[in-house]
């Protein structure tokens, strides 16, 4: 027995350093397993948060060209004259001058009326979204002017006058003479909204 003893102990003694390394490996093997699932899981959150961000970062890049879009139509209606106070000497002022550049018969007269409300029932109601803009009805008569002259100048008030405007009405009637041209009147209307 003893023999056996002698290898027995060594048997038993690797048998039991075998099972605590079948063990150690099952450990690690567990611990490497839930190391890489909860690596897993961090990756999928970062990649998810990389996603909202990039959702984000979209989101506002569209906002603010958005903003930029609406604030170069600002300016392209502020220096128009539309938004802030009216310049309505300018208004007159430039009409004068456009008028004379062309060298027309000096017959133009305007009558340019006080501001109104284009929707009076807006101060009234206070509603925030409603807005306040204002038309400045702009009378002008000319005279001796002939059709393609009168074109021409309309053309060029559309192109040159930097005004925000539409025309209402015209009027045109001629003499027995073909030769003094028409007598016009027409109606035109500024517009303008104060500034914020």
């Amino acid at each position: 027995m003893n023999g056996y003893g002698v290898v027995i102990k060594p048997a038993k003694f690797a048998l039991i350093l075998f099972a605590l390394s079948i063990f150690a490996a099952l450990l690690l093997v567990t611990g490497l397993h839930r190391y890489r699932n909860n690596q897993e899981q961090s990756l999928k959150q970062t990649e998810q948060q990389l996603a909202d961000t990039q959702k984000n970062v979209r989101k506002l890049s569209y906002d603010l060209e958005t903003i930029q879009q609406l604030a170069l139509k600002y300016r392209k209606l502020a220096s128009l004259g539309f938004i802030g106070v009216p310049d309505r000497d300018g208004w007159v002022q430039r009409l004068d001058s456009i008028y004379r550049q062309m060298q027309l018969p000096p017959t133009l007269r305007y009558t340019l009326a006080p501001a109104q409300l284009i929707n009076p029932q807006a101060l009234e109601t206070a509603v925030p979204y409603q807005n306040n803009v204002s038309h400045h009805d702009l009378t002008l008569e000319l005279s001796g002017i002939h059709e393609v002259e009168f074109t021409d100048f309309m053309h060029k008030l559309s192109r040159d006058w930097q005004a925000p405007y539409r025309i209402e009405t015209c009027q045109m009637s001629r003499d027995d003479d073909p030769l003094t041209g028409l007598q016009i009147k027409c109606t035109v209307q500024l517009y303008s909204l104060p500034g914020k």
